[in-house]
């Protein structure tokens, strides 16, 4: 247990110095993301906070799971490099030893993950959701500067030459009421005046001094045109609220549910796919029947009877009118077999109509629980990386020491790309139900998971990770 012990202290520096560096990394890409909305939506900066501590919920998903690779390089590289490794092996270690401390704690780390992303982070990321959309609902931020037209305000056009910040005061003001599409504006023109803001009214009051109105009030006659001349005049623009108004949102999409939510949800999906068949075979049985109940030679008569009935009160044809009689009759037979037919082929368009429609419907709903079941697995895979960077990263670190340090990094960082690119290229194929959700979110794993036992397997048997002559053809590597 010392070994273990001691390997596990190794480890805790490592860890800590890579979930710090990505999280860095992290919270960069989120200021770069979210930068512009917050300084032109004017928010505040608690505001800014929770946003940035919500978003650590979906950040710290990733970044575990990350920083096991690169800790398990540098924890491993360190033991190897002081030639602790080699003490080891000397008093009789074996490899799997000196990794299973590492395995452990990667378990830990994945069991720790998959509750967190089962009962932490749907919430955090639900409450971010709603946290956005009532950000992006904000109105923005005004400033209103001097020698600028402003057209912030809805419905007015706003400039003035000078303002006093300190007083409130302005100098050569215009403002354009715009009244309705089309129609010209309402001009005011004054001299000087005073901004005002009301803050519990929310009213941006404008108190002008020695001005002009210029209005044309019906439509765009110029006999109606009307000029106003005022030595005081006060405007008001209402609605000038730019506080943030926080709604809590009922509707939660596919990553903001636990596994037993999405579970439900595939439930209640199943439950209308069945609906959907059942209208579908009901339809195809009812236009099955109508088109065999044609062919019976019963069904047809019945059918030429009720044609006939309009000409049962009619006399029997005698003498010359028989061959009449007979034309009217094969008459009967062609129209109600046309009717007969002309009713079938309608049914057959409506019938096909209702199944393509309900094909659709089911399709939806199929892609709808394929997306649910690649954020179920999802909820696994991830955490369960954990295990497989440390399995993969162990024997690299090992075998190669602190002189092949950078190309152990750069080994990390290829296989981190690809398992990612994996993961998200597969995401995208599950939720257009090309692959399973299953393969797609396991499939990284799985292929990763054999490289590790192939290079534990390897190094444990103290022979090169990557050799060339397994990779390449006797004849070229000869050559």
């Amino acid at each position: 247990m010392i070994i273990e012990r001691y390997i596990i202290r190794n480890y805790i520096g490592p860890l800590l110095f890579s979930t710090s560096i990505i999280t860095f990394v992290f919270i960069m890409d989120f200021i770069l993301r979210y930068i512009e909305m917050f300084l032109g939506k004017g928010v505040q900066f608690h505001i800014v906070l929770q946003t940035f501590i919500l978003s650590l919920g979906h950040m710290f998903a990733l970044i575990i799971p990350m920083a096991t690779l690169p800790a398990t390089l540098m924890a491993f590289g360190n033991l190897s490099s002081e030639n602790e490794i080699t003490a080891m092996k000397a008093t009789g270690i074996s490899l799997y030893r000196m990794i299973r401390p590492g395995f452990y704690l990667a378990l830990f780390l994945t069991a720790a993950l998959i509750i967190y992303n089962n009962y932490v982070l749907p919430e955090s990321n639900h409450k971010l959701q709603n946290l956005l959309i009532d950000i992006a609902r904000k109105k923005p931020a005004i400033e209103l500067k001097e020698n600028m037209f402003i057209d912030a305000f809805e419905g007015y056009t706003i400039y003035f030459r000078h303002k006093d910040d300190k007083t409130g005061r302005i100098e050569d003001i215009q403002i354009f009421k715009h009244v309705k599409r089309g129609a010209l504006p309402t001009t005011i023109i004054a001299e000087k005046g005073k901004l005002k803001y009301l803050h519990e009214d929310h009213i941006l009051r404008f108190e002008l001094e020695n001005g002009e109105i210029h209005e044309m009030p019906v439509g765009n006659d110029p006999s109606t045109y009307r000029r106003t001349i005022f030595r005081n005049y006060t405007m008001n623009i209402n609605d000038i609220d730019r506080s943030l108004k926080r709604t809590e949102r009922t509707y939660r999409g596919d990553r903001e549910m636990s596994v037993q939510q999405m579970q439900a949800k595939i439930n209640s999906i199943r439950e209308e796919i069945l609906l959907a068949e059942s209208k579908m075979i009901e339809a195809a049985n009812r236009q099955m029947t109508g088109v065999f109940a044609f062919l019976d030679r019963d069904y047809r008569k019945q059918q030429l009877k009720a044609m006939q009935q309009p000409d049962s009160s009619r006399a029997p044809a005698q003498g010359g009118d028989r061959s009449d009689a007979r034309r009217r009759e094969r008459q009967l037979v062609q129209s109600a077999v046309s009717r007969s037919a002309y009713r079938l082929d309608k049914g057959e368009v409506l019938t096909r109509n209702l199944l393509e429609s309900q094909v659709k419907i089911k399709e939806s709903h199929l892609r709808q629980i394929d997306r649910y079941r690649v954020e179920i697995h999802k909820k696994f895979s991830i955490p369960f990386a954990c295990i497989v960077f440390v399995l993969i990263g162990a024997p690299i670190a090992i075998r190669m020491g602190r002189s092949g340090m950078n190309t152990a990094i750069g080994l990390s960082i290829l296989f981190f790309l690809i398992y990612y690119v994996c993961l998200i290229g597969g995401e995208k194929l599950a939720d257009r139900r090309y692959i399973s959700p299953v393969l797609a979110m396991w499939g990284p794993n799985i292929f990763f998971g054999i490289c590790a036992f192939y290079l534990i397997r390897r190094s444990a048997n103290e022979k090169s990770l990557f050799q060339l002559r397994t990779m390449i053809p006797r004849r070229l590597y000869d050559r």
